[in-house]
């Protein structure tokens, strides 16, 4: 652990709002923070994406914004009856896939719909687009929070030469139903991205930079 990791540490709690496997090894393995604790957002993201034509990452920044103030809802209430209340920092994050046509592709859930996703990103005329909104809630007691959100764009483009059977291997694979547009760059998924533009990290699950950047100011407010 580095010592201003540890010293993040020393002076908040640190809570990943997130049930994503990939966003919690990018805040332990690659930042380094040791002691997390985990919260699920209990937002349905259920957003109504019509209303979002022409604008597809404002979807994710309010989904991404709608899941912290459900997770400050829940925190009060534990805080209730909660012996210590040491300050937080709650990550909450948002990821979505947005294709050249500006189509917002979430988690496939489904082996057809992965397949009608690769197939068109493989296929499209330019790279498709990886969103995440970050929503950093430093939380100091029940009376005492404030929102930092930003968000992050990465480009990715699919070789248009990658071999359908291999496609098709990947797809009955099962690998990367539960990630949003059904690809895992961080795996064989990758072998079907010819070129990345922007935060590799993003494409994973969330922004590394801008993410520990917002993590050092909050905690370091005067040191800019």
């Amino acid at each position: 652990m580095s010592q201003v990791v540890k010293q993040i540490e020393d002076k908040f709690e640190i809570i990943l709002a997130s049930s994503s496997p990939r966003r919690y090894e990018i805040v332990t393995d690659v930042m380094g923070f040791a002691n997390i604790k985990l919260m699920k957002p209990s937002f349905e993201e259920n957003l109504d994406k019509t209303l979002y034509e022409g604008d597809p990452v404002r979807y994710v920044h309010d989904t991404s914004r709608a899941k912290a103030i459900g997770i400050v809802d829940d925190i009060k209430q534990l805080e209730i009856s909660a012996s210590e209340k040491r300050p937080k920092l709650i990550i909450c994050a948002d990821t979505v896939v947005i294709d050249s046509d500006n189509n917002i592709h979430e988690k496939p859930k489904e082996s057809q719909k992965q397949l009608a996703n690769l197939l068109s990103f493989r296929d499209s005329d330019g790279p498709v687009k990886v969103a995440t909104s970050v929503t950093l809630i430093i939380w100091q007691n029940t009376e005492d929070y404030s929102f930092e959100q930003f968000d992050e764009i990465s480009e990715v483009h699919f070789d248009p030469d990658f071999p359908l059977g291999i496609l098709y291997d990947y797809v009955d694979s099962r690998d990367a139903l539960d990630v949003a547009g059904g690809f895992k760059v961080q795996s064989f998924g990758g072998a079907m991205i010819s070129q990345i533009n922007g935060d590799f990290f993003n494409i994973v699950g969330l922004p590394l930079n801008k993410t520990f950047k917002a993590l050092y100011k909050a905690a370091f407010p005067l040191e800019g």
